[in-house]
């Protein structure tokens, strides 16, 4: 077992708030790493018995934990939320305050509005994603480029040696029958599960809703819920474009990105990284893959970074990073080999001070390092250190970290003939 990013975060939570919750994704790691770092008891939720026993009399299940506990995929039973503020209100002050209670799950709607009701100041709220790039290489093994598009980064499927099309179908099954179904009550699994397909095919696009409705047969308010129901299960995420003015930033169109390259491919039909390399939708994989690998370096470290795309009608650059008022702008490319143009649209920032770009930067398929004068070209290995070096020199990167030894893994587990 491999030591999550986040365990540090989750650590210092447990010193600082009575009750931490880690929510992220089905299959992200959640269970595993609370309970490598956290010596309590544990509960989990999705138990049919101890669900009931949890609904029918929450202060006798709660009393069970004098200590406190590891309450798992606590979505399950969003009421238990009220009695844990009681729980932790009347032992304000004391020893046993802090630390008290550990909840891992989907942050879905129930979820989110209990926490935001009951447990407002009294939570540290930390999100999960699959394996960064750095902790894959925990592994030790090689990983090439389209193994890994295909593959993706989810824990067990790399732990357990499961193959990427079996892990990735029983995943749809699962995330359609416990999370859509029961959970989400989307009544039409197999419409959903079209829309899924249709979603994928715009992974890493601009996203018309409009379009998107027409296509999967329902109309765009449903489109744009049901875009929601991913980004609230921890399947997708949005993309924010760029404006100084932040209300405009909510009001505009995001892209939308799933959150793991092997679950996109897979939704679209690919199944082996042979078939990848002239397929139409590998740079859409690939650039999802570094966006992902942004906000998974932002996440497990308890960043205070954001993400946006910063697009006109003329110019987009994919990815730019915002902390403390300055902005990394990014540009990503699948090509292996680098093409001057490729700094095109990094120089329409300089026209934009209030932006604050401290740097640009292009994250491109290749493996060789170079510092140019437009700006810095980097492999998509080595992305997750020289984004962690950007964040910590602009004081964004609040916890302890080794750049060698990442740096020794990244090498060791991506870059060719090491």
């Amino acid at each position: 077992m491999i030591t999550r990013d986040l365990a540090p975060v989750l650590r210092d939570s447990l010193a600082r708030y009575p009750i931490v919750t880690i929510t992220g994704s089905r299959q992200a790691g959640k269970t595993t790493l609370a309970r490598a770092e956290v010596d309590k008891p544990y509960a989990n939720l999705e138990a049919p018995d101890i669900r009931a026993f949890a609904q029918e009399d929450p202060r006798g299940f709660l009393g069970q934990y004098p200590q406190g506990a590891i309450l798992d995929e606590v979505q399950q039973v969003p009421e238990l939320l009220s009695y844990l503020q009681v729980d932790v209100d009347a032992l304000a002050g004391s020893k046993q305050h802090l630390g008290r209670w550990v909840l891992t799950g989907s942050h879905q709607p129930q979820l989110r509005d209990a926490l935001a009701q009951s447990l407002a100041g009294r939570t540290a709220l930390l999100q999960l994603m699959p394996l960064s790039l750095g902790e894959l290489a925990h592994w030790q093994r090689p990983y090439g480029l389209d193994e890994l598009l295909v593959s993706g980064c989810y824990p067990r499927l790399h732990d357990a040696g499961i193959p990427a099309h079996q892990f990735h179908a029983d995943y749809v099954g699962t995330y359609l029958e416990r999370d859509v179904r029961h959970i989400l009550r989307v009544a039409d699994l197999g419409l959903f599960q079209r829309f899924l397909g249709f979603f994928a095919g715009r992974h890493g696009q601009p996203m018309n809703y409009a379009q998107l409705a027409a296509d999967v047969g329902i109309d765009q308010t449903t489109a744009k819920a049901w875009c929601g129901v991913l980004e609230a299960s921890h399947v997708a995420m949005p993309l924010r474009p760029w404006f100084a003015n932040i209300g405009k930033r909510l009001a505009k169109s995001p892209k939308w990105y799933l959150c793991d390259s092997g679950l996109a491919a897979h939704l679209i039909g690919v199944t082996s990284s042979r078939h990848l390399a002239t397929h139409s939708h590998r740079g859409h994989l690939f650039e999802g893959l570094m966006v992902s690998e942004a906000s998974k370096v932002i996440a497990h470290a308890g960043s205070p970074a954001r993400c946006h795309v910063f697009s006109t009608p003329r110019e987009e650059v994919d990815l730019l990073v915002e902390a403390n008022g300055k902005t990394l702008a990014i540009e990503i490319k699948s090509g292996a080999t680098v093409a001057s143009d490729w700094f095109k649209n990094l120089k329409v920032l300089t026209d934009i001070p209030q932006m604050g770009v401290s740097a640009r930067m292009v994250v491109y398929g290749g493996n060789v390092e170079q510092r140019r004068s437009q700006g810095h070209v980097c492999p998509w290995w080595l992305f997750p250190l020289r984004l962690s070096e950007w964040l910590q020199a602009h004081d964004a990167l609040p916890i302890a970290w080794s750049a060698s030894s990442l740096e020794q893994r990244l090498r060791a587990s991506y870059q060719p003939g090491v």
